[in-house]
């Protein structure tokens, strides 16, 4: 693998990357999106492993509009504003007990900080949705508030991947230029966003248990096509991309 120089600053992002959450997350917004159509008819209906693999790494807000593309005359704003903060507090409720680490994360981030590497989380979840999930999975004594990136609370306006501006945003907070930070990915809009942010090195994760085996060939390729340089399926190899000098095994 290629490997990075020590001056790197590694940007990762959380849901499915970090934390193990998409499946909890994803579960509880397909219930939701099910008790939807009961009150407004029209949208596509998901079994729920089509909804995961829909829809990970999408806000809530996204995935509504995009499930009543063909009948928004029944799903207004304030529909959806009502919902979203629905699917927020239902998903927080979960994650605060049932979030895990991905396998290996641990063990990168505490080489990271051994290692003296400056690294964040990217997001697109609120400030109190990745405190749960962070509190939950163990990993606060590793994120410290301000390496904490919300693109729904820290930026003026919210900018959720794949738009660049919580990527940007990040590297100004740190005084990193975006050609020397490392982003951390497991989907397309965050690779999109990662490239429309000029990051100097994006790299896939596929080691997630929202994706199955099965799928996990073509999310690698996917995310490959979206502008990923590298692709990983497990965490620790990050280690070895990121030492500046090889890891013995």
């Amino acid at each position: 693998m290629k490997r990075l120089q020590h001056h790197k600053v590694v940007l990762f992002d959380h849901d499915g990357t970090v934390v193990d959450s998409e499946t909890i997350a994803l579960k509880s917004a397909w219930k939701l999106t099910n008790e939807v159509a009961l009150e407004f008819p029209g949208a596509r209906r998901y079994d729920l492993e089509e909804f995961v693999k829909s829809f990970a790494g999408k806000p809530y807000r996204q995935i509504l509009k995009q499930i009543y593309a063909d009948s928004l005359t029944s799903l207004n704003e304030q529909d959806i504003d009502r919902l979203v903060a629905e699917e927020e507090k239902r998903a927080i409720a979960k994650l605060s007990i049932e979030a895990k680490p991905t396998a290996g994360t641990p063990q990168v981030l505490s080489y990271l900080c051994n290692e003296g590497f400056e690294y964040a989380l990217v997001s697109n979840s609120s400030l109190q949705r990745l405190n749960a999930c962070l509190s939950a999975a163990k990993l606060t004594e590793y994120f410290p508030n301000h390496l904490i990136f919300s693109a729904n609370d820290s930026l003026p306006v919210a900018q959720p991947k794949p738009l660049p501006d919580i990527y940007l945003y990040a590297a100004k907070c740190l005084k990193a230029d975006v050609a020397d930070c490392v982003a951390i990915e497991d989907s397309i809009s965050g690779i999109k966003a990662a490239v429309a942010a000029e990051i100097g090195q994006i790299i896939g994760y596929v080691g997630g248990t929202h994706i199955s085996n099965d799928e996990r060939r073509n999310r690698a390729d996917a995310l490959w096509s979206a502008g990923a340089k590298q692709v990983i399926e497990r965490m620790e190899d990050l280690i070895e991309i990121l030492s500046p000098t090889p890891v013995l095994r």
